[in-house]
């Protein structure tokens, strides 16, 4: 197995910074680790088969549809464009079991760095980071967008209270610290 070295290494030690108080953080900070990414495009006469397939592979009840993620214990998809599904996992995933007839696969293991951002202030931050309105009655748990973040071109997903923000590894530094910088006022921690 390859080690992946992570693109925030010496830049996401455990510390609070900002304008805390006497109060708890407003921001919580962390890099998620995963083991796998794997592009999925299914062909366009192909797209049940291929959600069929992916569901299987990755065990929840039906592939999601656009703007939506399933998560089952063989990994975690989001569908990410109208033909498109990205599939993710904490643990290493081989290709998915798709058939060439079905549409193709693309690993991307190595290309992403995930951010994690929670905390009472999530809102706030994310608010001043995109041009989305983010809120549960309009991105609820599970939803998926593909949006820019600081002109860079990022994935959000909302999930544990939060949001994971999947970013090319090239950027991933960029965009933890235009987020670091954000969030200090409104007090952060790094977990």
């Amino acid at each position: 197995m390859v080690e992946r070295a992570s693109a925030l290494e010496g830049h996401n030690a455990p510390r609070q910074f900002g304008l805390i108080g006497s109060g708890s953080p407003g921001i919580y900070l962390s890099e998620r680790h995963i083991a796998s990414a794997w592009l999925v495009a299914a062909w366009p006469e192909r797209l049940a088969v291929t959600g069929a397939t992916l569901a299987l592979a990755t065990g929840v009840a039906a592939a999601p549809g656009p703007g939506a993620s399933a998560t089952g214990p063989g990994g975690t998809l989001l569908r990410v464009e109208p033909l498109k599904w990205l599939l993710i996992s904490e643990n290493e995933i081989t290709d998915p079991p798709l058939d060439a007839a079905d549409g193709t696969v693309l690993e991307l293991s190595h290309a992403r760095t995930v951010i994690h951002v929670t905390g009472p202030k999530v809102l706030n931050l994310m608010a001043r980071m995109v041009p989305l309105d983010l809120r549960l009655k309009n991105f609820p748990e599970g939803s998926v967008t593909n949006t820019a973040l600081h002109h860079l071109g990022v994935t959000i997903l909302a999930r544990d209270g939060g949001f994971d923000i999947l970013v090319l590894r090239s950027f991933g530094l960029a965009i933890w610290e235009i987020l670091i910088d954000s969030a200090a006022q409104f007090g952060a921690e790094i977990a």
